[in-house]
């Protein structure tokens, strides 16, 4: 109860200093502390700039499911943290400067607690220039080329409303992402140079770059596993070998910058000298002496990926000398070229550096596990085409462009520095309370979307399912998802993931947010385009509409390992995407010639994927056909009433329709429908655009329907998609509706100086 006050005190606290802060001396401070950072950047050599970002949230988990209060773990889960990224610019001469960021970090609950509070430098590098023409870095640094080469993609939210966009920005902020530059470590050397009007300007870029290292792992933990404690490819981003980038930029833009032309080759390999191994317990038992194998048994071969990509364009508009008309064109076509291994089982094994399998050739049901032979050596070469179209009329009062992109990526194309994902979907509030099945993402029994996209915290500390706090309380907490240590929980990266890793991925991404382009436009075995028309009245008021419809370019092989030997392979057809929606955004304050905003926004947008079996036929029956269908809804409202002082509210809802049960989520207990909304209302604080103090409160609320035929008849145990308060005793029906709150009271501050 004492720890309930004394977050209602802080929440107090801040609120009350966000109404005294509307006061005019507001103002004088701001214009202090500017006039100080400008005296101390005006002092040659040093410049001090940074951001803070700080959280104190609340979430209540409620359900009427539980009414045996089975699940003992606690309802309520309180974080609150600080970080502040403090960056700062040495130039010890004109032409050369070192750049150093500091990140801080302390959560407010153990404020006084030593091991609570973090220090590192999350960013290092030097650079500097020759003349106007010649940059150099050594060290961090950011850099995007094109979709299909070097590129982070996002995910794209029609009409966000602000008070949700907020909460991602920030969440993307702690992990370092801007806009859909790659993180890379490393080399980069620029040239650039203007050859006139008629040859326009010149670029040259070479880049060598680490993009991941060797590292030891716990394969039971949450931080850097895709599927902690599965033998499944992929399952750990632990790395045998360092991983580099070699790549080279050219680019000529003739006719005053008005024509594009640009080569790009890439090479991304690990260096095998560099492979290492680790002492382990085989098949993660302590009882059984340690044992020498790879750092990752999951991702033992080698990555040696050849990627060349040129493109093609021009600004028709500019060449034309009309300054209202938009008229451009680009085109890309990239070849790739990838070694793949291929296994004879999906269930991945532990050998050590002789070649000899690891521990016991039994799981844990004293069943053989499939010996593997060898890996089937193949290099893949794949095509990617993009031709992105925009065409449209603009003038002071209002402005019209339609926006088309189409897509040609065959099945073998594989660019992982194009295609690994930006939002990668976990558990994030609440998660002690369904701990056991968290790393199961999107098919987790507690999960939601908003959940996933708008809330995280980097140094979460999970409860031990014993509810102690000492050695013995944590030996006993065997959590398959995590080990009960502090990890990061966040559904935002820049993470270069693997082929493996990707693959299995694919079958972790959030049907409702990534159905038709998970991994942007760059994509594999995709063809099809995408419209999107957008209008505009003035600066206050704004229509867009989107269409898009896909399809794979070849089907896909399931193919199902039962650790005995025992493989099958399903096939299905290409499947098809169509995508449709659209939305608006209007400041009606502005429409009437008030200075502050009164803006309301809205959208809409339908999702559907259909896929068809391709073996039945040949069976004698007919083809099974099964769609997921999903409708996303998004209204907001923002009113500023006062100089600075501001009310927000956010309102999102998530139907998602799986039409057959065979080819759902899970065999055991597949999904057939599921509703998410969620709403929240907020008074803020506003500085700048990017600072801002918020306290908000907010409901998510989810309900989930499930097909339980196969549990209710016996013919299987349990599916981790249900929560473990499941009773199949008093399922008589064999569907279980589920049904969960999330209570939300937050107060946040982000400020960019």
């Amino acid at each position: 109860m004492k720890k309930i006050m004394n977050m209602k005190k802080t929440f107090a606290a801040i609120l009350a200093a966000s109404m005294a802060a509307s006061a005019a001396t507001a103002v004088e401070n701001q214009e202090l502390l500017e006039s100080k950072v400008d005296s101390i950047n005006a002092k040659r050599g040093l410049e001090i700039t940074g951001a803070i970002r700080a959280v104190a949230q609340s979430s209540r988990f409620e359900t009427d499911n539980d009414y045996s209060g089975l699940n003992h773990m606690p309802s309520v889960e309180k974080d609150e943290f600080v970080t502040a990224d403090i960056n700062f610019g040495f130039r010890p001469w004109e032409n050369v400067r070192a750049n150093a960021m500091v990140r801080l970090g302390a959560g407010m609950q153990e404020y006084f607690a030593s091991a609570a509070k973090t220090v590192s430098v999350a960013w290092l590098n030097v650079e500097g220039n020759l003349d106007d023409s010649f940059y150099w870095v050594v060290g961090d640094f950011r850099q995007q080329y094109s979709p299909l080469t070097l590129f982070l993609p996002s995910l794209d939210i029609m009409y966000e409303p602000q008070i949700f966009a907020r909460k991602r920005y920030m969440a993307e902020h702690e992990q370092m992402i801007e806009g859909n530059q790659r993180n890379l470590q490393g080399v980069n050397l620029q040239f650039r140079k203007d050859l006139g009007s008629a040859l326009g300007q010149v670029r040259a870029e070479g880049l060598f770059a680490r993009i991941n290292r060797t590292a030891v792992l716990d394969l039971g933990g949450a931080e850097g596993n895709i599927m902690p404690n599965e033998q499944v490819w992929g399952a750990s981003q632990a790395a045998n070998m360092d991983k580099f980038l070699l790549a080279g930029n050219f680019e000529l833009l003739p006719v005053n910058r008005n024509v594009y032309v640009g080569v790009t080759p890439m090479y991304i390999f690990d260096n095998e000298d560099s492979y290492s191994y680790t002492y382990r317990h085989p098949k993660n038992n302590y009882t059984n002496p340690y044992e020498r194998e790879s750092i990752n048994p999951y991702e033992l071969n080698p990555q040696k990926t050849l990627v060349v990509s040129g493109r093609l364009g021009a600004d028709v508009a500019s060449l034309m000398g009309n300054n209202n008309l938009i008229l451009d064109v680009t085109g890309e076509f990239a070849m790739s070229n990838d070694k793949v291994y291929t296994a004879d089982s999906s269930y991945a094994l532990q050998y050590d550096e002789m070649g000899n399998l690891v521990g016991l050739a039994l799981n844990e049901d004293e069943e053989p596990y499939v010996a593997l032979d060898s890996f089937h050596t193949e290099d893949l070469s794949g095509t990617a085409l993009l031709v992105n179209a925009n065409v449209g009329y603009k003038n002071e009062t209002f402005g019209a462009r339609l926006g088309v992109d189409f897509v040609m990526n065959d099945s073998n194309w594989f660019n992982n520095l194009a295609q690994s994902p930006r939002f990668f979907a976990q558990r994030i509030q609440n998660s002690d309370k369904d701990g056991q099945t968290v790393k199961f993402g999107v098919n987790s029994p507690l999960y939601s979307s908003f959940d996933a996209l708008y809330n995280f915290d980097p140094k979460f500390s999970p409860v031990a399912t014993t509810l102690g706090t000492d050695d013995n309380a944590f030996a006993g907490s065997d959590v398959e998802s995590y080990s009960i240590a502090n990890y990061n929980k966040n559904s935002w990266t820049t993470n270069v993931f693997t082929r493996n890793q990707l693959a299995l991925m694919e079958t972790l991404y959030d049907p409702a947010l990534q159905l038709a382009l998970p991994n942007g436009l760059a994509t594999p075995n995709r063809m099809g385009a995408r419209a999107t028309l957008t209008g505009n009245f003035k600066d206050f008021a704004e229509v867009q509409g989107m269409f898009s419809m896909f399809n794979q370019v070849k089907g896909l092989k399931v193919v199902k390992d039962d650790h005995m030997g025992n493989v099958s392979t399903i096939s299905y057809k290409a499947a098809n995407y169509m995508e449709f929606g659209g939305g608006a955004k209007v400041d009606i304050f502005k429409m009437v010639g008030f200075t502050k905003p009164l803006e309301i926004s809205g959208s809409y947008k339908h999702s559907e994927r259909s896929l068809e079996t391709d073996f039945m036929a040949a069976l004698g029956a007919a083809e099974l056909k099964s769609e997921v269908k999903s409708d996303f809804i998004n209204g907001g409202l923002y009113v500023q009433y006062l100089p600075r002082l501001g009310v927000n509210l956010g309102v999102q809802m998530i139907n998602t329709e799986f039409t057959n049960t065979s080819n759902a989520i899970t065999q055991n207990a597949p999904l057939l429908k599921g509703t998410q909304m969620q709403w929240m209302v907020g008074l803020d604080y506003n500085i700048a655009p990017n600072a801002w103090l918020a306290v908000n409160f907010g409901m998510i609320n989810v309900e989930n329907e499930y097909n339980t035929g196969l549990l209710v008849a016996g013919a299987v145990d349990g599916s981790p998609n249900l929560p473990d308060y499941y009773d199949v005793k008093k399922d008589a029906t064999g569907k279980f509706k589920h049904e969960f709150s999330q209570m939300l009271l937050e107060a946040s501050i982000n400020v960019e100086f």
